[in-house]
């Protein structure tokens, strides 16, 4: 039987066989974004190098892309559901493209890190777009397999990602990177044109205050974390944006409460199983991105191998990902959301990051690192869908873009702040090390400042260094960034079993098999059955009266054990 919101999924009026194109399409939209967020890795030593960064510099090329995608993800759910998610997608991928040519002419680091940021806002428009229109054109009982499918074309973009970039920064430039999504975003948008148009008919005012202070507030707060540690905490800029940031954050809880269209509705977080979901997403992706992002450099800074060949050696994470995931999507209905949330993070995610940590060095042989990543792959397919799934299900079909946005948000928020704290850590390491054992050396102070500040800024002094110490302060850098990477990896297997232990707390044995139709009690007001553009099927858009019923009914954990 169906329920009433798979009523609104229905009248969509989209053949069997046109719901896996559309999926192939989004999937596919979903995939140029991974695939920019994974191609930088493996061209960051060599945009390092071109520019000259610290190593506080390195990490805003990458997090200016995830604060800008993370912050502003909840804004474009609401903006989807507003203003039809199809288009809003097409305005994500137009942006997105724009902003990487715009990144690939750079002629300095400040200008490289705000293109970055660029891309982030259109990649924010994208994704919430791809998993609200799965929520609203397939039925139920199939949409775990469509996100299983859906986190297969996420692990297709990781793979592509390190092995292009890599392709591309050896046989062209750094910028070559930056031109990849052009062609395919451009494909992405004609096929658009076999999307059917969705969007809320009861969600559609814009909770501008709480953008606005939603935004500011994860913005500060990250730049708080990157810049903290190597600054100081009481530092006048830091103390200004860690005030900010609390102001921030407090003020759009304060303006959630009171908005009868929120922005995030507070009522996602009285449904356990929403909860457990989003936040074992933000710590397996917190222990995923470190990872990530410290090996392709290690490929390259520390064993000297050539940049394609760092991306093909971090492959075997990504090609698991996709064999696996849509095999994930298929068992979920038979093993449940709670076996595959609990063992995929504390077994996989910390066991790879305790691998890596243990056996991690500058003469390690390669299979040992395929192998650990190739097992991290293995819990990362098991992951992605179950959390989605669970999460999308657990709210009404109505809200699948606000639901998509806050999901993806503490996704995105997870990698942000992996980054962000875990770089800070590993670059505090990395100085003490470089510091320590440089200090017996004839080297200057300022010589020194600039090889603790980054390994990357390191081999620019190298040419110019006294040839007997050469070899010295060489293996003095290598060591010490080594030593960084293995205590951070150490570090992460912590928020890897905290992942874990949410997933069997939180997350319910069996999976949901009907759609949740109201935040509220057994029943609210059901949901109308609507058009495909969005428009009541009585042709009426009097909708006010149900969205203040949906809005202020009293929340409740899920029913389902």
């Amino acid at each position: 039987m169906s329920s009433a919101s798979d009523r609104v999924v229905a009248s969509v009026n989209v053949s069997p066989r046109r719901r896996w194109v559309v999926l192939a399409i989004l999937a596919g939209s979903q995939t140029i974004v991974s695939l920019d967020a994974t191609i930088v890795n493996t061209a960051l030593p060599t945009i390092k190098r071109v520019f000259e960064m610290s190593e506080s510099q390195s990490l805003w090329v990458v997090d200016a892309y995830l604060v800008l995608f993370g912050g502003l993800l909840l804004s474009a759910g609401a903006l989807g559901d507003r203003f039809g998610r199809r288009r809003i997608l097409a305005i994500g991928l137009t942006v997105f493209t724009l902003a990487s040519i715009g990144v690939a002419f750079s002629p300095n680091a400040e200008t490289l890190i705000v293109g970055r940021g660029l891309q982030g806002i259109g990649g924010a428009l994208v994704l919430p777009q791809t998993l609200s229109t799965l929520t609203a054109v397939f039925p139920r009982q199939e949409r775990s397999k469509a996100f299983g499918i859906w986190a297969g074309a996420m692990g297709i973009g990781m793979a592509l990602g390190p092995f292009l970039g890599g392709t591309l920064v050896d046989q062209i430039d750094w910028s070559a990177v930056f031109w990849v999504p052009a062609p395919l975003s451009a494909m992405a948008l004609v096929a658009l044109t076999l999307v059917p148009p969705t969007r809320s008919v009861l969600h559609t005012k814009l909770d501008v205050p709480g953008a606005l202070t939603g935004t500011v507030g994860m913005l500060a707060l990250v730049f708080s974390i990157i810049e903290g540690i190597p600054r100081g905490w009481d530092d006048p800029v830091i103390l200004a944006t860690i005030t900010v940031a609390v102001l921030s954050l407090t003020s759009f809880i304060l303006i959630e409460r009171r908005t009868i269209q929120p922005l995030m509705p507070l009522g996602f977080f009285k449904q356990r199983d929403f909860v457990g979901a989003m936040v074992g997403m933000f710590f397996i992706m917190f222990a995923l991105m470190g990872v990530l992002f410290y090996l392709p450099q290690f490929f390259q800074l520390v064993q000297g191998v050539s940049a394609a060949e760092s991306g093909l050696r971090v492959m075997p994470l990504a090609v698991v990902m996709i064999v696996c995931a849509p095999i994930a999507g298929f068992i979920l209905p038979k093993v449940g959301p709670r076996f595959l949330l609990f063992w995929a993070p504390t077994m996989h995610g910390g066991g790879c990051l305790l691998i890596l940590a243990l056996v991690l060095a500058v003469d390690t042989p390669y299979w040992m690192v395929g192998l650990a990543l190739a097992w991290l792959g293995i819990g990362g397919s098991l992951h992605m869908p179950a959390t989605t799934d669970t999460s999308m299900a657990a709210v009404p079909v109505d809200m699948a873009g606000k639901a998509s946005a806050v999901t993806t948000t503490g996704q995105e928020l997870g990698g942000t702040m992996s980054i962000a704290i875990l770089g800070s850590f590993a670059a505090v390491m990395y100085a003490s090390g470089v510091r320590d054992g440089l200090s017996g050396l004839p080297l200057s102070t300022a010589e020194v400042d600039v090889m603790a500040s980054g390994i990357g800024a390191a081999y620019h002094l190298l040419p110019g260094l006294d040839p007997g110490v050469l070899g010295e302060v060489q293996a003095t850098l290598t060591d010490s960034f080594v030593q960084a990477i293995r205590r951070t990896f150490l570090f992460g297997i912590s928020f890897a079993v905290v992942a874990g232990v949410v997933g069997w707390i939180l997350v319910p044995r069996r999976q949901r098999l009907v759609q949740a139709t109201s935040l509220g009690g057994p029943e609210t007001a059901p949901m109308p059955t609507v058009s495909a553009n969005g428009a009541l099927a009585n042709g009426t858009d009097e909708v006010t009266p149900l969205v203040r019923s949906m809005a202020t009914s009293r929340p409740q954990k899920s029913g389902v054990p």
